[in-house]
């Protein structure tokens, strides 16, 4: 059983409007009730999705509709509560509360991105050869041609027969960790997406894109300060060291900056935002903050 399912059947009286949410162990998966307005709807959680570092949410099937549920598990408070994107949804059933219904190609996209070998199909996706989780595979492609190859005499072809990110441009850097963490639509890079909808600071590519820092260098990219194979970290130093790999020069100095002592720069050109609660995110469009 996943996390998620352990927290959800800790809570004992969840009530969301008119409608009371009951969670039950059924062989190694939970299920969800939702009784209300005189109606009574139940589906299978059968997929938790997120690393638990922000938030839980349940993934489940009614019928053969794919549903993402209302409820999520919340880290910060250790709480539950609405879903992202659920607030303020109209609920005219029982079956409505249970959570959104997902597109075929939506759903394809959360598997794809949450799991390794998911497969889209037109109704949905075809899970039997899925691994949990980011494995190797779902950034650097199949791995047996690349591993056959690597066992040969020919180093140029094993390193052709894999992706690897770290050699391309910044630019396609940052459009492949969009796949999954999100990249604005073509030809709509927002000067400011913060403004025009809040929770665009979860997708850090989005941010990222419409910075200064981004257009103007020509080598800024996620991997310039993450390692795509680790958590962030979270010393401030770490950070900061990686600006003034840029912002160290004569032509940088500013008497009244933090630069100038090698002092935290995120407090003043990355700061960190909640745009829903009990979410935290730092805004990754880099910009000098007008208060």
């Amino acid at each position: 059983m996943s996390p998620l399912g352990e927290h959800l059947l800790t809570q004992s009286a969840v009530r969301e409007r008119n409608y009371g949410y009951r969670y039950e162990k059924e062989g190694a998966t939970v299920s969800a009730t939702v009784t209300g307005e005189g109606e009574r709807s139940r589906m299978a959680l059968e997929w938790a999705f997120g690393s638990g570092v922000q938030a839980y949410t349940a993934v489940g099937r009614a019928g053969r509709r794919w549903i993402e549920h209302r409820i999520s598990f919340y880290a910060a408070p250790a709480r539950v509560s609405l879903t992202p994107g659920h607030a303020g949804r109209a609920i005219l059933s029982a079956e409505d509360a249970l959570g959104i219904g997902q597109e075929p190609s939506e759903i394809a996209r959360c598997f794809g991105c949450h799991a390794t070998r998911v497969r889209p199909t037109p109704d949905g996706v075809d899970l039997a050869a899925l691994e949990p989780g980011v494995q190797c595979e779902r950034c650097h492609g199949p791995g047996s041609e690349h591993v056959e190859a690597s066992g040969g005499s020919d180093p140029a072809r094993a390193r052709k027969t894999i992706l690897n990110a770290g050699r391309l441009p910044a630019s396609a850097i940052v459009m492949i960790c969009g796949e999954c963490h999100r990249t604005p639509k073509a030809g709509q890079i927002s000067p400011a997406p913060e403004l025009e909808d809040p929770l665009s600071v979860r997708f850090q590519p989005v941010g990222l894109m419409a910075s200064r820092c981004f257009q103007t260098s020509g080598k800024l990219s996620c991997l310039t300060c993450h390692d795509p194979h680790g958590n962030a970290r979270k010393e401030e130093a770490y950070y900061t060291g990686k600006c003034l790999g840029c912002h160290d020069g004569p032509r940088a100095v500013l008497r009244a900056c933090r630069r100038t002592q090698r002092e935290n720069c995120l407090p003043c050109h990355m700061r960190r935002t909640t745009p829903a609660p009990h979410l935290s995110f730092v805004d990754h469009r880099i910009r000098i903050y007008s208060e």
